[in-house]
């Protein structure tokens, strides 16, 4: 956690920076003062709309790298989203795929980034925000498909972009929606990539690793608690963290936490993918 935040400190200084040199250079204005305020609120703004949270690839790295086999099956299914029609169902299930092609692209399945970046690509255009990404975006992926390093930069950009653009352009709610569903589905195949989970130390690392982003998560959708876009999500997501709270203070999960929490987290996902 702190790394991730330790990285989106230092990328929002060199941007901030490299911003400010522009602005100087194009107005011919080089006045400290004015070049120091300039800086102040590029970094006000840049911090402002950043992803607020890890990304889902440090959820799916933890579980590459504790050697879990990739499920074939346990994402959401693509052809699923022509049956989004609300727009509650096509942003949670926006968030749901985005975690879905992190899953895919950690693990380099090349026919289901393709399947989980059309689906991804569908909802975006449903949701009236494909402005927010390069017009050669599909033509990034197919490019780039034997190049998993570079995937993964291709994928995080399209993560923050669609944040960073549909605050600037007032749609929060629908954001944290999309955040929410990305959240959801990280836990969901953290909880359900074994059958045993609770008899593997380092699952129940990455387990405790999303504490923290799902209380931050909670605290972000508290001012949205009466919206109708997002109560429901807020009382999913308070559910979820109560049962996290049952052994708050300690490092470790009972087993009986950690049942509860794959079936609660289970059943809110079928709630979600149902749409």
């Amino acid at each position: 956690m702190k790394t991730s935040r330790a990285y989106k400190f230092v990328s929002l200084a060199i941007a901030a920076g490299l911003l400010t040199s522009a602005f100087i250079g194009c107005t011919g204005k080089s006045d400290k003062k004015q070049g120091a305020e300039v800086e102040e609120t590029i970094k006000q703004e840049i911090e402002e709309y950043a992803y607020p949270l890890p990304s889902a690839f440090e959820v799916t790295n933890m579980l590459n790298e504790i050697e879990a086999s990739y499920i074939v099956g346990i994402a959401n299914k693509p052809e699923k989203v022509s049956g989004y029609l609300s727009e509650f169902g096509k942003a949670v299930n926006l968030g749901i795929y985005t975690a879905d092609l992190a899953y895919a692209t950690t693990y380099n399945q090349k026919s289901d980034i393709q399947d989980y970046f059309k689906a991804s690509e569908t909802l975006v255009r449903e949701l009236d925000f494909t402005s927010a990404f390069e017009k050669n975006l599909p033509e990034q992926i197919d490019a780039n498909i034997d190049n998993k390093e570079a995937l993964v930069g291709i994928v995080t950009d399209m993560f923050q972009r669609a944040y960073s653009y549909l605050n600037q352009q007032g749609r929060t709610e629908l954001s944290y929606l999309v955040l929410s569903g990305t959240v959801i589905e990280g836990l969901y195949l953290t909880t359900n990539i074994s059958e045993n989970t609770f008899q593997n130390p380092k699952l129940i690392e990455a387990i405790l690793f999303q504490k923290e982003p799902l209380t931050d998560l909670e605290n972000m959708l508290a001012n949205h608690a009466e919206s109708d876009l997002l109560k429901d999500v807020y009382l999913d997501i308070k559910q979820i963290n109560a049962i996290y709270a049952l052994e708050e203070g300690t490092s470790s999960m009972t087993e009986t936490q950690v049942k509860a929490l794959s079936e609660t987290v289970a059943k809110i996902r079928e709630s979600y993918v149902q749409q």
